[in-house]
């Protein structure tokens, strides 16, 4: 009489449910769609004065220390690159989300609380963005 063999492939995880990948995957195209958002409220109006309306990108042209305004697409770009490839998105998100914050603060450093009365809704969209990116890529309990 042969002897049978039976081999069962193991899971790579003993918590993976059809519940969990699906609710993962939601949350990364959520994240996507923030960044994607994000990249896109660059170019969108961010103030208006003197009848005009300055974005993200024609700030980044007075050259200097604007250029750093680049950072914000690219982290976009890093963010949305991680959740397509299915890599971590944590700490690219939460960077990415905390920038338009960073270049709040530092223009409310520089103008002061006249910055409140110039902004557009660029500017608001793009902290909106920001906030969802800082909070969405965090693990849950």
């Amino acid at each position: 009489m042969p002897d049978e063999i039976t081999i069962t492939p193991k899971s790579e995880s003993t918590n993976a449910t059809p519940e969990n990948q699906t609710v993962s995957l939601g949350r990364t195209q959520l994240i996507n769609l923030c960044a994607a958002g994000l990249g896109v409220s660059f170019f969108l109006p961010w103030a208006q004065f003197l009848g005009g309306n300055v974005s993200g990108f024609d700030l980044q042209k007075s050259g200097g220390e604007q250029r750093l305004l680049w950072l914000i697409p690219i982290f976009c770009a890093i963010t949305i690159f991680a959740g397509v490839t299915k890599r971590n998105q944590q700490i690219a998100g939460q960077l990415t989300g905390a920038l338009p914050f960073v270049v709040g603060v530092y223009w409310y450093h520089r103008i002061g609380s006249d910055l409140t009365h110039i902004l557009a809704y660029g500017a608001y969209l793009s902290l909106i963005f920001g906030a969802a990116l800082f909070v969405l890529p965090r693990k849950t309990k």
